[in-house]
């Protein structure tokens, strides 16, 4: 009957042991379906529940190691290449179809693939080739010369080609190395190669060189101040405020690069530079970019991180001493098409700044805002994406002093801290322009300054308040060094002592005693 669909030929695909597993049959007009046996001697035309096998996987196991293995995209090439003395084989199914559990036959062997010569045959050999690699020992992919489109092997040694041309060309052929667009290869570092380094602190044991920090914090509070407060001692080389125990701790003299988005250079950042005492010669603001559109006219741009790192780094490097950059707010720098809230976009902003931070040598602080979570830990609170807080190695809290909300009092307070070790906070206010620290560091944590612990242990507590009323009364007040000092040698934590502190009502504010500005204790009038 005309059209009638007629069986030319059938493949036996068997397991190590040369069980049959299924056949794949082969029709005139063209067209292939696959088989397994049942238990009557029949067949059921479908493959389900059956391991897929390579073509001739007996053959292929059994042959030695030393024999290339010829795959090529069907059953028919496979058996025209054995008939010509070649180890063959196939994967079921045609093109597109190779599994990477075939993979593990080709272990330490020499692969030659033969693609048909259309888009589908040369995709499904640089499949089997990238899936092989690392596995085999050498892989090439042959082409055929002369071959007609959507001819293979067969046709090509059908139109004359001969088996020792065929090895030639084979013998020719570059070996398969993929391409970097289509395959990632494992780029490995033995540690005992790696030497240990130290790391450089701007500020010892807060504010690292060659990394990310982030000053977090509610508006109001001075984290812009705080940040060009670091500029004027990086600019002068002069000494951080925590000296105690550690008299070289001074900034490392140079320049710094700062970026602000919501405070105007004349009005606001001159004039507080000033009153901090920097060296302004020593500090350049990054206000924008210039960029030349399609009619090579060059206009100016406001500065973004996703498409300007490279003129951050050239304001970095013209100087020769830059030491610290700095960026308020970091978010306003990401670029419009950044969504702060997706980990994808901000991670693919803040990787290259923080490689350019390692790269200069630079400290990078960014400033960030806090989320509405008013419940959450500190490390949780920075606005947007948790990818913030990831690429930071050390990120600073400023709130107001939670004992004593209403006073000018702020907090500077820990909040990750992957590089320092065993960190204090600090307690500082803003008077008159300047930034003033007290002597005594804080030891309160970032969770308790936002009041998201739990109480502390009942006991120590209340032994604390007992102590401490007994100290600090109506119309007695008691230094704060003192305060610590004794509470210490009664066995209370500071931060324990704090939160007697808060309870009570204490309070602290500065004397002057022989032209120093001394902290005490006392308790509300």
């Amino acid at each position: 009957m005309a059209g009638e669909r007629i069986i030319i030929a059938t493949y036996d695909y068997r397991d190590e042991t040369g069980k049959l597993l299924y056949q794949v049959v082969r029709y005139a007009p063209k067209d292939f379906r696959q088989r397994r046996p049942d238990d009557k001697g029949d067949w059921i035309y479908n493959l389900e529940g059956v391991r897929r096998v390579l073509y001739r996987l007996p053959e292929l196991v059994s042959a030695p190691k030393q024999c290339r293995i010829a795959i090529t995209e069907g059953e028919k090439d496979c058996d025209r290449l054995r008939d010509l003395g070649f180890e063959a084989t196939t994967c079921p199914m045609g093109a597109g179809k190779w599994l990477p559990e075939y993979n593990q036959h080709f272990a330490g062997r020499v692969v030659d693939i033969y693609p048909d010569n259309d888009e589908s045959g040369r995709k499904h050999a640089l499949q089997v080739a990238e899936s092989l690699y690392g596995t085999a020992l050498e892989i090439r992919i042959v082409g055929l010369p002369g071959l007609p489109p959507k001819g293979d092997v067969s046709d090509w040694l059908n139109n004359g080609g001969t088996k020792a041309e065929l090895i030639r060309l084979t013998d020719e052929t570059l070996t398969f190395e993929p391409d970097v667009i289509n395959a990632s290869r494992p780029i490995i570092v033995s540690l005992a190669d790696v030497k240990p380094l130290p790391i450089d602190w701007l500020w010892f044991n807060r504010i690292p060189l060659g990394m990310l920090t982030l000053v977090l914090g509610d508006p109001g509070l001075g984290k812009s101040f705080l940040t060009l407060y670091m500029a004027s001692r990086v600019s002068t080389g002069g000494a951080w405020p925590d000296r105690d125990g550690i008299p070289d701790n001074c900034a490392p003299k140079g320049s710094v690069v700062i970026l602000t988005a919501e405070d105007d250079l004349a009005h606001v950042v001159r004039p507080r530079l000033d009153a901090l005492g920097a060296d302004v010669t020593k500090i350049d603001a990054l206000e924008g970019v210039k960029i030349k559109d399609e009619n090579d006219r060059e206009h100016c741009e406001y500065f973004n991180l996703q498409r300007d790192l490279p003129a951050l780094q050239q304001a970095v490097r013209s100087q020769k001493d830059t030491k610290l950059v700095v960026i308020d707010p970091l978010s306003a720098y990401l670029g419009g098409r950044i969504d702060s809230h997706k980990d994808a976009e901000v991670r693919s902003v803040l990787r290259p700044l923080v490689e350019l931070a390692e790269q200069c040598g630079v400290a990078v602080v960014g400033v960030t805002h806090l989320n509405k979570n008013a419940n959450g830990k500190a490390v949780y609170r920075a606005m947007g994406s948790l990818a913030f807080l990831a690429a930071a190695r050390t990120c600073w809290l400023v709130t107001t002093d939670p004992n004593d909300p209403d006073s000018k009092r702020r907090l500077l307070t820990p909040a990750k801290h992957n590089v320092l070790i065993e960190p204090t906070g600090l307690a500082f206010e803003i008077v008159d322009g300047k930034v003033i620290f007290e002597n005594e560091p804080i030891d309160i944590t970032a969770d308790e300054a936002l009041g998201t612990t739990g109480t502390i242990e009942a006991p120590a507590l209340n032994e604390a308040k007992q102590w401490l009323s007994g100290q600090v009364t109506t119309g007695k007040t008691m230094a704060a060094t003192e305060v610590y000092k004794q509470a210490k040698e009664r066995g209370i934590s500071k931060r324990t002592l704090e939160r007697a502190k808060k309870e009570l009502h204490i309070v602290s504010y500065p004397l002057s005693e022989a032209g120093k500005k001394v902290w005490f204790w006392g308790t509300e009038e």
